[in-house]
């Protein structure tokens, strides 16, 4: 395991939970990597468990030269949280990752922190597609891992409790057994009751209201759309355009849409994991 720096950096709504993997002084490319809407960014990207090999995306990323940064979002494990969870939503989560990038472009003068490469998984993918929508100016190279890239049809209901909590069942349940290693599910699920087991319900809510989609015309940096082949089936992740036709809307030469065999919306934790860090990390450093 790649040795870890956890700190805690000043947000717009408190101070955010924040991970580095790799030398950031010495680095010449970083990943920012932004979370999905049921686990942090560190649960998310940096998994681990007795028995599992290189189930950490962080990891993958720093064996191939990348620092990796994650955070939590306002709200999620040790973030600070505002006082009402409900109002945690996309808008929310797009100024958590700008204080987090603004935090890194302080850092240091080079390239890495003036422009970080940015992954986004899940709801994650909304986030970093409509931030770079407008900053593709402090953007790398962009990755939307299975995005939820809003709009569409509502989601109901709307929520009235301010927490959400899957439970063990849920999180065991999305790691299909027939894409996942043993053992895997029963980590994850485990790990979430004792560590995670409630998170801010305000992107429920939001897809409950009606999303803003992220509008594929006004992204200019180089992107890879990657997902897992039995991925997007659930009705959060129907957004106003579909994959391929979001894909041709890109304003850039410079894209790529993968398909990764065999796994679902958490293939990064599953059997393909390692060929999804490789495509991932080879877009990256393609530079």
């Amino acid at each position: 395991m790649t040795e870890r720096r956890d700190l805690m950096i000043p947000g717009k709504a408190g101070r955010l939970s924040v991970r580095v993997k790799g030398v950031l002084a010495d680095a010449v490319q970083i990943a920012v990597l932004v979370q999905g809407a049921n686990l942090s960014g560190q649960a998310g990207y940096d998994f681990s468990f007795d028995g599992g090999r290189d189930y950490s995306f962080m990891d993958a990323l720093v064996a191939r030269g990348i620092a990796a940064v994650t955070f939590s979002v306002r709200g999620y494990a040790l973030s600070d949280c505002p006082p009402d969870p409900l109002s945690i939503d996309t808008d929310a989560a797009i100024e958590d990752l700008a204080s987090v990038v603004d935090w890194l472009s302080a850092l240091g003068p080079g390239a890495a922190f003036q422009r970080p490469h940015l992954i986004g998984w899940s709801w994650g993918g909304r986030v970093c597609a409509r931030y770079a929508e407008t900053r593709n100016d402090v953007v790398n190279r962009l990755v939307l891992l299975d995005p939820a890239l809003g709009g569409g049809n509502k989601v109901p209901p709307d929520p009235m409790d301010a927490w959400w909590s899957g439970g063990w069942q849920y999180f065991h349940d999305r790691l299909e057994p027939e894409f996942s290693e043993p053992g895997a599910a029963r980590a994850l699920a485990d790990f979430v009751v004792q560590n995670e087991p409630r998170s801010p319900n305000g992107i429920r809510r939001e897809n409950a209201r009606g999303s803003t989609p992220s509008n594929a015309g006004q992204i200019r940096r180089p992107t890879l759309m990657l997902y897992g082949s039995a991925a997007a089936r659930q009705a959060y992740m129907q957004g106003g355009a579909r994959r391929a036709d979001f894909f041709e809307m890109l304003d850039t030469n410079d894209r790529a849409l993968i398909i990764v065999p065999d796994c679902g919306d958490y293939a990064h934790l599953q059997r393909p994991r390692r060929l999804l860090h490789r495509h991932v990390a080879d877009f990256l450093l393609a530079t």
